[in-house]
């Protein structure tokens, strides 16, 4: 005979009326925004192996990252430039976006598997990091990330 149980949080969300924490209520999806522009000297690695750093947004702490979306123009100057982005934070510098070809345009779905489910116990700055070959001047990348409170 087949079994019915409930999930952790289902007494929670859908038969008490004032559950015993509101985070629990629907677990409120927290969109974290961010955008950038290439701006004059960014360096990928090309100009004396510097590779350059950009502040993109924070995480909250006790923020579980649950998604994330990237959209991005050409950045390199063209195909086969060897423009490559990764972003991570001071922790791990790929843990949300491994290494990823971006002389072309391109949309990025989903997380790596270190920032799936990733829960900082501080505010956490998230870093694009610029790997192998300068960007393009005036070029814009922008995403989101969805959170949880954990």
């Amino acid at each position: 005979m087949a079994t019915t149980r409930n999930s952790t949080l289902y007494s929670d969300h859908e038969v008490n009326k004032y559950p015993a924490d509101s985070r629990d209520k629907g677990g409120r999806i927290v969109p974290i925004k961010f955008k950038h522009t290439v701006v004059t000297g960014e360096t990928g690695g090309a100009s004396a192996g510097v590779q350059d750093l950009v502040n993109l947004c924070v995480i909250p702490a006790n923020h579980r990252v649950i998604d994330f979306h990237l959209v991005r123009e050409a950045l390199g100057v063209s195909a086969g430039a060897g423009v490559n982005l990764k972003i991570g934070d001071s922790g791990d510098d790929d843990r949300y976006m491994a290494q990823t070809d971006s002389d072309a345009a391109g949309v990025v779905h989903g997380l790596v598997a270190a920032g799936q489910n990733y829960i900082p116990t501080a505010d956490t700055i998230v870093l694009a990091k610029w790997i192998t070959a300068n960007p393009v001047v005036g070029k814009i990348f922008e995403g989101i990330f969805l959170c949880i409170p954990a």
